[in-house]
């Protein structure tokens, strides 16, 4: 008598379809399912700020991959008992095995690409939402200071420049105007640095003669639109992707959970 089929293995993609990195995430996904597979995947037009599911708590699903962004989002996806890898770090109280992006190696790199171009002056414009954001700074400043330069911080809450884009503005032209040049800027992220750019049009700096700047997640849309075009460090979304869906596919099999 044949055996009977087992069925593929029901996975939730929570993650944000809105960004150049997220949807590279999706296609290491997709990579190593049409390696490894089937699964049957769960997927939709996400953004960052998304919830869950409405029927994530009770779902009759074997694995989660998330980006997750509220405590919310991390406590439901606890509450469901699934084997589950997370693909964004962030200060949410979680005990998922992450797997992403090295934020402290990113801004070792923009330091190095700066002192390779002969800059012996650097500014970092950073956020305090994120950690990820403070460990590519934190990185960088240790990196240029490891060499014996010195760097200046400008940093910010999103509501800083959101509650008045026109004053954010002014802020970052008057921040620039102090910096000795030429400096190298690191952004945290690119729309902070398109933000730089577009001050440094504004108040008439030469870009990258007297301000350079180097952004970090390579968001295309974003990158292109500011001018110059910002340069931008480039995250290898679907190398992640597919070593994730590798992890979950041993957590899904029983195995046993990284250490640390």
């Amino acid at each position: 008598m044949a055996s009977r089929r087992r069925r593929p293995p029901r996975v939730a993609l929570l993650v944000e379809t809105t960004r150049t990195y997220t949807r590279e995430l999706l296609a290491g996904v997709r990579r190593y399912v049409a390696a490894h597979g089937p699964w049957s995947c769960f997927i939709e037009l996400r953004a960052l700020e998304s919830g869950p599911p409405p029927w994530l708590n009770n779902w009759d699903g074997d694995g989660i991959l998330t980006r997750t962004f509220t405590q919310e989002m991390a406590d439901v996806i606890a509450a469901t008992g699934l084997p589950a890898v997370e693909l964004r770090a962030t200060y949410l109280k979680s005990e998922l095995p992450f797997v992403g992006m090295n934020s402290g190696l990113i801004g070792q790199m923009v330091a190095e690409h700066f002192f390779d171009r002969g800059f012996r002056n650097f500014a970092a414009y950073s956020l305090h939402t994120e950690r990820f954001f403070e460990e590519r700074v934190q990185n960088f400043v240790a990196a240029v200071e490891g060499r014996g330069g010195a760097c200046s911080l400008l940093p910010e809450t999103i509501s800083d420049h959101a509650a008045d884009w026109e004053k954010g503005q002014a802020r970052l032209m008057a921040w620039l105007a102090e910096l000795p040049k030429p400096v190298g800027i690191f952004a945290a992220n690119d729309q902070l640095g398109v933000r730089l750019l577009d001050a440094c049009q504004r108040a008439g700096i030469a870009v990258p003669e007297e301000v350079a700047v180097v952004g970090a997640e390579n968001e295309e849309t974003l990158c292109a639109f500011a001018s110059p075009p910002l340069t931008s460090v480039r995250f290898d979304g679907a190398t992640v992707g597919f070593a994730a869906a590798e992890l979950l596919a041993r957590l899904m099999r029983g195995g046993a959970r990284p250490k640390g």
